[in-house]
This record gives C-alpha cells, sequence and structure tokens, in this order.
C-alpha cells in the first residue's frame, strides 16, 4: 500500500496534520468539510482521494449491525449496497464535492487490488471499505489509511475451469452487508456470509452443484426484508435448472424460495418456446445485480 499527494501537499500532511473532523472530507488547501468517502478504482488500483471517517476498528469500537430500516433508507454517511439504494439509482445527496471544489481533491492513499477483472464496487460502514476482489477474496480496508483490515479468499476448486465459463471465473462485481455479516456468492455456486469484524465464515450454502447445472456468480446480491436476492449467469451446459433467482435467509442463509427463469411444459411462458424441449433450452441468465421496490414487495432482475 503506498500514500501520495499530488502538488505540494505531503502525504503526511493531508492524513494527519490537517486531519478532517469526523465524517469530513479534506480538500488540497486543507480546509476539512463535512461527510464524504469517494473510491476510484482503475487498472487495479484502489485509489481513494477522501476519507470518510476514522476507522472504527483502529479505535475499538465495534462496526454497528446494518438493519433492514437502514437499508430502505440508508444514510448519506455510508455505502451500504451496490448502488447504494434498494432502487439501483446510484445517486448519492452529498453535496459537498461540486463544480468548483473537485479540482482541488488530492490523491491521499493507494492500494493495489488482486489480479483479474476489476468491476467491484465497496461498501462503506462507520470507516471500514469492503472490497470485492476478483476470484472471491473480499478484504476490510481502514478506509482512512488504506491499511488492510483483513482478508477472505475462499477456496476454489481445482476444476472449477472445466466447467465454468471461463473469463467470468474472476469477476465479483458486487457484496452485501446486513446486520454484522458480509454476504456474497461465490464461483463454485455457493452463498455465504462473512463476519464484518474478523472475515470469519458463519455460514455457506450451496445453491447449485457446478458440476451438474453450473452458473457464473458474477453479479452478487443484495438484501432486502431480511432476505438475500441474488440472479446469475447460466451456462447452457447447465440447463434449465441452472437459470435460477434465488432467496435465502440473511442470518443464517437458509434458502427461502427459487424461481427458475425457464418455464417447463405447462408452465407460464412455455408456449413461447414453440417445440424446443425442455432440456434445450438455455441462456435466460439474471446475471445483473437486482433491485427491489419495499412499496411493491417486487424483486427485479435482470
Amino acid at each position: 500500500m503506498r500514500r501520495c499527494a499530488t502538488g505540494t501537499d505531503s502525504a503526511s500532511d493531508i492524513v494527519t496534520g490537517n486531519r478532517p473532523r469526523k465524517g469530513g472530507l479534506m480538500l488540497a488547501s486543507g480546509r476539512p468539510s463535512s461527510g464524504f468517502g469517494l473510491a476510484c478504482i482503475a487498472s487495479g488500483v484502489l485509489a481513494v482521494a477522501v476519507v470518510a471517517v476514522p476507522s472504527a476498528l483502529a479505535q475499538g469500537d465495534r462496526i454497528r449491525p446494518v438493519t433492514d430500516a437502514e437499508l430502505e433508507n440508508p444514510s448519506p454517511d455510508d455505502w451500504l449496497m451496490w448502488r447504494r439504494t434498494l432502487d439501483g439509482w446510484g445517486y448519492s445527496p452529498l453535496d459537498q464535492i461540486n463544480r468548483e471544489n473537485v479540482v482541488d481533491l488530492r490523491l491521499v492513499w493507494s492500494r493495489g487490488l488482486r489480479p483479474g477483472r476489476q468491476q467491484g464496487t465497496p461498501l462503506v460502514r462507520d470507516g471500514v471499505m469492503f472490497m470485492p476482489n476478483p476470484r472471491d477474496i473480499i478484504q476490510a480496508i481502514d478506509a482512512e489509511t488504506g491499511d488492510l483490515i483483513w482478508e477472505h479468499q475462499r477456496e476454489r476448486p481445482d476444476d472449477l475451469g472445466d466447467y465454468m465459463i471461463g473469463t467470468l471465473t474472476d469477476t465479483n462485481r458486487n457484496i452485501a452487508i446486513h446486520g454484522e455479516l458480509i454476504i456474497d456468492t461465490s464461483m463454485d455456486d455457493h452463498i455465504f456470509a462473512l463476519h464484518a469484524e474478523t472475515g470469519e465464515m458463519v455460514w455457506e450454502t450451496e445453491i447449485l452443484d457446478y458440476r451438474v447445472n453450473p452458473a457464473n456468480q458474477t453479479s452478487g446480491p443484495i438484501v432486502a426484508g431480511g432476505k438475500v436476492f441474488s440472479g446469475r449467469s447460466c451456462d447452457p451446459r447447465g440447463g434449465p435448472d441452472g437459470c435460477v433467482i434465488t432467496a435465502h435467509d440473511a442470518a443464517t442463509g437458509e434458502e427461502i424460495w427459487r424461481r427458475r427463469l425457464i418455464p417447463a411444459p405447462g408452465e407460464p411462458g412455455d408456449e413461447t418456446w414453440g417445440d424446443v424441449p425442455f432440456d434445450e433450452r438455455a441462456h435466460v441468465g439474471s446475471w445483473m445485480v437486482p433491485s427491489y421496490d419495499p412499496a411493491l414487495n417486487l424483486v427485479y432482475v435482470g
């Protein structure tokens, strides 16, 4: 991990000499403002120009559990899901960075990510950044200093590449947070939860047998109403039963329901497949991150 700054400011001036108050950002002038964290991912490097809050773990405080109410109406002080809100808008109400002062932002620290396809979006809670890396690796990073708090690297079967689309086995766009858990789907077709403070495994559940119904878990889940919703990119080799959307209990990992996206004979939508035999129907994946409407209690995924 390296720290740097541009212009005449030194890294120590920005990080320690003029430390922003809690919830603050630091402009190049050294003047603190309030409540913003910015992350930029490019070429395998996580670059943070602005720090949200001092690390809760570094101060001995606990990471506050995330509630369903917070996920429905998140505070602008944290970034609790892929596009911040359940509707997937990706909009932040913060306004401290604007057209006039954005030119004054300076790099405070950067940290290399694990090799692979970089499509991940970090979550932030109480000054801790949770970053999905390629190849089923998740890191917890101090958002103020860039220091690694913990890293979880899932053991992947040696024959995974024999059954999966090889270029997608590195992709991990998104993770979810609920309660004290960081939740993700894995390339060996499991869903699992880690403790947010330690990175230790809390539960894991097999969604599919990747040797029978392979499906690429590239998008990651969202959580709403205590349920973890996830879709996947289904492989033709996996047959219709690999093309599913699932819901799991966020606290235990127990499967609540699954919805196959390819209808069997006699099911609604069967007529749209004409004379194609059921076992030859394929390529109806739901590989993007879901969104959710709490008023209608509907999940949207495509």
